[in-house]
């Protein structure tokens, strides 16, 4: 078992759209574990979840319907 020790106090991290992006496509991967994709990138998996929800819950734009009368 691996036991890691925190000696001091990390800043808060800032993640680029971009990053967050990268992070929730690879984690939607076939095959691939969330945790796994969060731990190599470390973060919580939970903070990889929330990205994954915020991102999918987008808005699509809506498309018009095309009429053939011009």
């Amino acid at each position: 078992s691996r036991v890691e020790v925190i000696t001091s106090v990390e800043r808060r991290r800032r993640w680029s759209q971009a990053e967050k992006e990268r992070l929730v496509a690879a984690s939607m991967e076939p095959g691939v574990s969330a945790s796994e994709v969060a731990r190599g990138a470390g973060l919580h998996v939970s903070q990889l979840f929330r990205w994954r929800k915020a991102l999918c819950e987008r808005p699509v734009p809506a498309f018009l319907p095309v009429s053939g009368d011009m």
